[in-house]
């Protein structure tokens, strides 16, 4: 996405935080979560699954791993993938990496 937008709304790793315009430059870390824009009073809301937020020069430029709009999100293919995720996560024989890794689709 690419437009003016008057506030970004991020799930920060450290909390979810808010950038408004004329914010200080920041490079963080965000986790998987909602992550939303505002503009003349309309939200427009994504998910995301991890990545960077980056702000320079009153632009925020966000890289994240995926994500996708909130109105568009298959509902069955998101709950099958859950169920998916947490019949995975019940297997004692999981590696550490693969108990993160399926943790974060969660």
């Amino acid at each position: 996405v690419s437009e003016e937008v008057d506030q970004v709304n991020a799930p920060g790793s450290e909390g979810d935080f808010g950038v408004l315009y004329d914010h200080a430059p920041i490079l963080t870390n965000l986790r998987s979560g909602q992550l939303s824009y505002e503009n003349d009073g309309e939200s427009t809301a994504l998910v995301i699954s991890g990545g960077y937020l980056e702000v320079t020069d009153n632009r925020v430029t966000i890289l994240a791993e995926s994500g996708e709009f909130l109105h568009e999100i298959d509902r069955e293919r998101a709950e099958r993938a859950r169920s998916q995720a947490e019949e995975k996560l019940s297997n004692p024989d999981l590696s550490e990496e693969e108990f993160s890794e399926t943790q974060k689709k969660l």
